[in-house]
């Protein structure tokens, strides 16, 4: 819808209408106080008490006293309270009384402006207890609200004041008439018995003699077969067909109801029945209907906005890009002010609501183009200034944007975002789409419009998502999910509280909130993760942690012994091969199970070759060594740290290459190079065997060599060396080319039997302890 002149020239009108309506019902409460005052006056001075008879009354013609010039003031303390005055007081023998040339003054407690009522003729009955005014009766208020009638008369007795009399009056730039009006005073309620009409200058033309220059500073007429003003309720209520019209524009309805404030200005307005609000403006006419309407107001009295009821709908004629409205139980529309006009400045729907944009109709051809349709349980749509394309739209409740391509091609995609809520932006002209926001709880699919082999429907879920589309092609360049973020695609799943999908590269970029990706073998999380859906490769960044479900999913290539327990490994960055299946941790990357665990600068794991390296400051504890100790058994953790190790699960061997330094309880072996061979079905060491600068070191002996062999069913270590040489503090040194040293009781053999032809060289040196 384009804009409304009309609503805003309603609501000129209604201004100036609520304090005319409730000053004149006001007033005429006012009359009945003042005139039951007068009663009260009349019955204290004669003090001639009476008792209602059932019969109709009939006044007495006999008089009983004339009073030429009648004055009496009555005082409330030292101040004037009641003045009233007559030409002439006629008393009759029935004690009804009769003034002539009748003017009667209140006088409030500050001020010196009365309240007043005139008459030809005042007709008191003291019996009845009524007060009749006759003949070009006025009443005049301080606050200069103007009645007049012929005939008002007041029962005292049921405190109703009325008249079947025309009566008109007017205060400022407001004036109104009808004919008949009832008050009563004690519900302080004015009924405007029928052919109402009020009339409403705008308040900037008290010049009487101004130029009506715009829609605004015209007049607005208001008709109604009756009205009714409720003080305590300060309530106006005008029936029987309303219409309020200002110059080409008009609201209608079968009643309408207006709340006044307590400064008697007009804060709300409501039609019931049959509700109609139309402009008509060339080139930009509109219109809204539905069964009831409400209308609010500031504390100006300038219309704010307008509500449909039920049944509601709307729509826009003569735009490049026309808007239906359908569904809707409620349709809220606001205006903005722009010279003398009204511009739409965003319209709001409740219930199931079908909001349909159309594609520019001068780009009904251009592949761009799109037509939009927006559906939720309530819509906003917010215009540009000039009131022509759509600025932004908002959906809440089970809120659903589809996006449908006019050309439909092997290219083209259907865009469905649904969410709680979607917030959307458009480009500056054209209704074509900037991004699309979705808060909630979003899930957004884009499918093909055309089954094609390589393109399949990719879904992504999050709190918020925002689609930024292409303005020319209107395809999506990149989506932002944030806030518990979700992707999935086949097998391959990621979460974070932020993800992007970027179309150019195919790729899913997944930050904050502990971002974590996974499928059917392992999970890994990371500060940054990226994964390249074409060449299913992922990256990470940042305390890169990886969590294999067990030792079965990497296919043994990890060297722990639990097959059923899952495998943790972290580091600084990860590069992740789905075909290949080759894992590389890089950055003080760190693999364990239970207590066992490796360390290195880099760790690789290759899942289908059952393997897996280690570089850089390595360490691990990754098998167990058995020892017997007085008849009993046990195990202890083995330590080794070098500068690479690698892991075979085929050959069940651990090499360690580079400063190898390997502890076990109080032992010690350092070397080169070390190969560690493992049980078949346990994490035990079956054999060690350490290559180049070997050292073992044990409490109160060493050994050095350049190669050893320890076996740890026997506990047994051979030593070789040029020569291989043990030294024991207490039981002196050892030298040969083949030393085998019993670690249980600390025996060293000298057996270099190494074949005829190179017959060994031993040395011995024993400390004698003193006696």
């Amino acid at each position: 819808m384009q804009e409304i002149t009309r609503k805003r020239a309603i609501a000129i009108g209604l201004r100036a209408r609520a304090p005319l309506v409730a000053r004149a019902g006001a007033l005429l409460v006012l009359v009945a106080a003042i005139v039951f005052v007068a009663i009260s006056y009349y019955r204290l001075r004669n003090n001639v008490p009476f008792r209602l008879k059932s019969e109709t009354p009939e006044l007495s013609k006999e008089i009983k006293g004339i009073v030429e010039g009648y004055e009496q003031r009555l005082m409330k303390g030292d101040r004037l309270y009641l003045w009233l005055r007559a030409a002439r007081d006629i008393t009759f023998t029935d004690d009804h009384h009769e003034l002539e040339q009748v003017n009667l003054a209140v006088y409030p407690p500050v001020g010196e402006k009365p309240d007043q009522i005139s008459a030809n003729k005042a007709i008191y009955d003291p019996k009845q207890s009524v007060i009749t005014f006759v003949g070009n009766v006025k009443v005049e208020t301080k606050d200069a609200l103007k009645v007049n009638t012929e005939t008002l008369a007041y029962d005292q007795n049921n405190e109703i004041a009325q008249t079947d009399a025309p009566i008109s009056f007017d205060r400022e730039n407001v004036s109104g008439h009808s004919t008949g009006a009832i008050v009563f005073a004690k519900s302080k309620k004015l009924d405007l018995k029928k052919d109402v009409e009020i009339t409403v200058a705008p308040e900037v033309l008290k010049d009487p003699k101004a130029k009506l220059s715009s829609t605004r500073s015209k007049p607005i007429t208001i008709h109604s077969a009756q009205a009714s003003f409720e003080q305590d309720a300060m309530q106006l209520i005008f029936s029987g067909g309303v219409t309020a019209e200002q110059d080409r524009d008009i609201m209608s309805g079968d009643n309408l109801y207006a709340t006044v404030n307590s400064q008697k200005r007009l804060q709300q307005l409501n039609i019931r029945g049959n509700s109609y609000l139309r402009s008509m403006e060339e080139g930009r006419s509109a219109e809204v209907h539905s069964v009831d309407m409400d209308f609010f107001l500031d504390a100006d009295q300038r219309l704010e906005r307008a509500v449909a009821l039920r049944n509601a709908g709307g729509k826009s004629l003569n735009a490049d890009s026309e808007l239906q409205l359908n569904g809707a139980n409620l349709i809220e529309v606001l205006f903005q002010a722009q010279g003398d006009r009204s511009l739409l400045k965003q319209m709001r729907t409740e219930g199931r609501s079908v909001i349909n944009l159309s594609a520019p109709k001068s780009k009904a051809n251009d592949p761009r183009a799109a037509n939009k349709r927006l559906t939720a349980d309530a819509v906003k749509l917010l215009w540009r200034i000039t009131g022509r394309d759509l600025d932004k739209a908002e959906a809440v409740g089970n809120a659903e944007l589809f996006v449908d391509p006019v050309v439909k091609n092997a290219r083209a995609d259907q865009k469905t975002l649904t969410a709680p809520r979607i917030d959307c932006d458009f480009f500056e002209n054209g209704n074509l789409a900037r991004n699309f926001t979705a808060t909630g709880g979003a899930k957004a699919t884009i499918e093909p419009v055309q089954k094609v082999e390589d393109r399949g429907v990719r879904t992504l879920t999050s709190q918020k998502m925002t689609a930024v589309f292409v303005k020319d092609t209107q395809d999506i360049d990149h989506m932002d999910a944030q806030g518990d973020a979700k992707f999935n695609e086949n097998d391959r799943n990621g979460v974070a509280a932020n993800i992007s999908y970027t179309a150019a590269d195919n790729t899913v970029r997944l930050r904050g909130g502990d971002p974590t990706v996974w499928d059917s073998r392992a999970r890994t999380k990371g500060i940054e993760l990226d994964s390249d859906l074409t060449n299913k490769v992922s990256y990470s960044r940042g305390k890169t942690a990886t969590t294999y479900y067990s030792q079965e999913q990497t296919n043994g290539a990890t060297p722990f012994s639990k097959v059923k327990s899952p495998v943790y490994v972290v580091s600084d960055r990860g590069e992740f091969n789905s075909d290949s299946g080759v894992a590389i941790y890089t950055g003080n990357a760190r693999a364990w199970q239970d207590d066992n665990f490796v360390r290195g600068d880099k760790l690789t794991i290759y899942v289908h070759e059952k393997r897996m390296d280690a570089f850089g400051h390595v360490q691990s504890e990754i098998y167990n060594a058995r020892r017997r100790v007085e008849g009993s058994s046990s195990t202890v953790p083995v330590f080794a740290t070098a500068d690479s190790m690698s892991y075979s699960d085929v050959n069940r061997t651990l090499h360690y290459e580079g400063n190898v330094d390997i502890r076990q309880g109080t032992d010690r072996l350092t070397s080169a190079v070390a190969d560690v061979y493992l049980l078949k079905d346990s994490s035990e060491v079956e054999r060690t065997i350490a290559q180049r600068n070997v050292v073992l070191t044990q409490p109160n002996r060493k050994g050095t060599g350049d190669w050893i062999q320890y076996t740890t069913a026997d506990e047994v270590a051979v030593l070789k060396g040029n020569p291989a040489r043990v030294e024991d503090v207490e039981k002196g040194s050892t030298e040969g080319g083949r030393l085998t040293v019993y670690m249980r009781d600390g025996r060293v053999i000298a057996d270099d039997i190494r074949g005829p032809q190179s017959p060994g060289r031993i040395r011995s040196i024993h400390k004698v302890k003193k006696q």
